[in-house]
């Protein structure tokens, strides 16, 4: 068990101080630099698994699927590792001292601005998650106001308006013209029992039968009975006419509700799926721009995560020169003299290669040149062995001519 843990312990110890850029084999010459070094790659180690959870809680918030989250967490990790390890391997040592120079800051600006970057990155995904319970709430909020509004917009509809105005017309003309036939039929109903009366009791006369008021009490109750039975017969088919009315601006508002209540619908499913990413930044910021306490603690967490960001990079800037660095440089350097000697000596090489072929050229130059200057002296020989040839044939040929006709020659020539 203490062997296994020994193993183990090594291990993270040896993947902390690799994480830092070190040279693991000039480490092992000085052992007493390691804590520095190891110190620095756990902060590197320790900032990307941060980087993991942020980048995979922000991928999850897009696209809902943890399969797809935690892919993207690992390789976003990976990738903020990498950056930070060459961040701060690539920076050195700085000047040896325990104070940070002006000279350094001006050194480590650009890794110090893109450490800040990383910085905010990290930090915005995980205080999406800190704030998760008030940025729900928000959200749930905003989706009853945008609901409430469309609800509101919906009862004020004007075309459903007018349907439910011209509705209660109409069953306002209806409850009218029905109690104008009640009141005539209560009218006919009250004269006809007023006729019956005068007939069977003499209620206003006092005689029974015919007497002075029966023909005048017929007579009202007869014109109240046809007034009330035309008026019903009339009222009764403009009252079939709005029924059937209303029946159809019943079809109209159910079918207008029905539109309506699907827009609604479609409405809400759009709010509550607006959950995403961008939506929860912008519900932070809402929150931030009204809590000063929400809007402390944020920027409490992102200078955290900032400060994680740089340490290593102030870390180094703060330490003083160690052997290790010494032996660094001596190894840069014996490097660049074998580099400078490889160079050197390939320089020669070629210089060598160079003179030997400019050697050789001028060489068979020297033999063209030779070989040319020998021909041309045997072509001016010829020339020379031709043209004494040319003169002898000429003088026997003038030797003839002369011998054969030496006056006309003489003549001719003077």
């Amino acid at each position: 068990m203490k062997k296994s843990l020994k193993y183990l312990a090594k291990k993270i110890e040896t993947i902390f101080l690799w994480s830092s850029g070190a040279d693991l084999g000039v480490l092992k010459m000085v052992p007493t630099e390691k804590s520095k070094y190891f110190g620095i790659g756990g902060t590197i180690i320790f900032t990307a698994l941060m980087a993991s959870f942020a980048g995979g809680y922000a991928f999850f918030t897009a696209f809902k699927s943890t399969y797809l989250s935690v892919p993207f967490g690992l390789f976003w990790g990976t990738l903020i590792f990498n950056l930070d390890r060459y961040i701060v391997a690539s920076f050195g040592v700085g000047d040896g001292k325990k104070t940070i120079s002006k000279q350094e800051l001006i050194e480590a600006a650009p890794r110090l601005v893109m450490a800040i970057i990383l910085g905010f990155v990290i930090a915005t995904p995980l205080e999406l998650k800190l704030f998760e319970k008030e940025i729900n709430a928000k959200i749930n909020t905003d989706i009853s106001i945008v609901t409430q509004k469309i609800i509101n917009s919906a009862e004020t509809d004007p075309r459903l308006l007018s349907l439910k105005s011209e509705r209660k017309q109409i069953e306002r003309d209806i409850n009218n013209r029905n109690q104008i036939i009640e009141s005539k039929k209560i009218f006919w109903e009250n004269a006809n029992k007023d006729k019956n009366d005068e007939w069977n009791l003499g209620k206003f006369s006092g005689k029974k039968g015919k007497g002075g008021y029966y023909e005048d009490l017929k007579q009202v109750a007869d014109n109240a009975q046809n007034e009330y039975t035309t008026i019903k017969a009339d009222y009764s088919k403009l009252n079939e006419i709005a029924y059937n009315k209303i029946e159809s601006i019943d079809k109209d508002i159910s079918s207008r509700e029905n539109q309506i209540g699907t827009e609604i619908e479609n409405q809400k499913t759009v709010q509550e799926q607006n959950d995403g990413l961008l939506a929860r930044l912008k519900a932070l910021s809402d929150l931030t721009s009204v809590s000063t306490t929400l809007l402390l603690s944020k920027w409490l967490i992102t200078i955290l995560f900032i400060f994680i960001e740089i340490a290593p990079i102030l870390f180094k800037m703060m330490t003083e020169r160690g052997p290790y660095d010494d032996i660094v440089d001596r190894k840069k350097h014996e490097i660049k003299v074998q580099q400078l000697q490889l160079q050197s000596n390939i320089n020669q090489e070629i210089n060598i290669a160079v003179k030997i072929h400019t050697e050789k050229f001028e060489q068979k130059l020297n033999a063209e040149l030779q070989s040319n200057k020998e021909i041309m002296e045997s072509i001016s020989k010829a020339q020379q062995e031709i043209a004494i040839v040319a003169i002898d044939k000429w003088k026997e040929e003038q030797k003839e001519l002369l011998k054969q006709n030496g006056t006309g020659i003489i003549q001719s020539n003077n």
